[in-house]
């Protein structure tokens, strides 16, 4: 009986703790960064699941500027398990699929979002990057993950898949932990260095 009560006070002591951590984020004010101050933004993304879509959304209804998401021109099943499978491959040979053409030529910033498969950048993401000039741009990447994710390793994809003349602090979102995904958006546009 005493492990029990002792299990339900330190979960009570837990709950409390997490109810005024959200608290403390819902207070969170957007100030807007001077890198984004009379710039033209961009959002790129690249949705499989919907994860990053959303965060993209969230992060455009906080921003601004202009949104699109990478299409391509030969999808990835709907199947996860299948899904992952192709990618693992496709990632181990080093594959890019191709992709509809995103003009990036008039934006100054641009944010770019991926799911991270198998502790890598999504091939999707990969393939834009390479495919696009990005000199005189800041980048400003953002990824979901639901498992492992080896940050210092994905910013490293993104540097070397891009001539960006600046590649800024990435935001990781863990997909289970998106429930507060616009407070923690402004939180880390808050704190980044740009």
């Amino acid at each position: 009986m005493k492990i029990l009560l002792c299990g339900i006070y330190i979960l009570l002591f837990f709950a409390v703790i997490a109810i005024f951590k959200i608290n403390e984020l819902k207070n969170i004010k957007y100030n807007q960064p001077e890198i984004l101050l009379n710039k033209k933004t961009l959002i790129v993304y690249y949705s499989n699941g919907g994860n990053t879509k959303d965060v993209a959304q969230n992060l455009h209804s906080i921003i601004n500027g202009d949104i699109k998401e990478i299409q391509l021109i030969e999808k990835y099943p709907n199947n996860i398990f299948e899904m992952s499978k192709i990618a693992r491959e496709q990632i181990k040979k080093g594959y890019q699929p191709k992709i509809e053409n995103i003009d990036i030529s008039n934006y100054d910033v641009i944010f770019t979002g991926s799911p991270i498969w198998n502790f890598s950048v999504s091939l999707p993401l990969i393939s834009f990057l390479k495919n696009n000039n990005f000199e005189n741009k800041t980048l400003i990447p953002f990824f979901t993950y639901s498992g492992g994710a080896n940050k210092s390793k994905i910013m490293k994809e993104i540097e070397n898949s891009t001539n960006a003349k600046d590649v800024k602090k990435a935001l990781f979102m863990f997909e289970n932990g998106i429930f507060l995904k616009k407070e923690q958006i402004i939180n880390w546009l808050n704190n980044n260095e740009f």
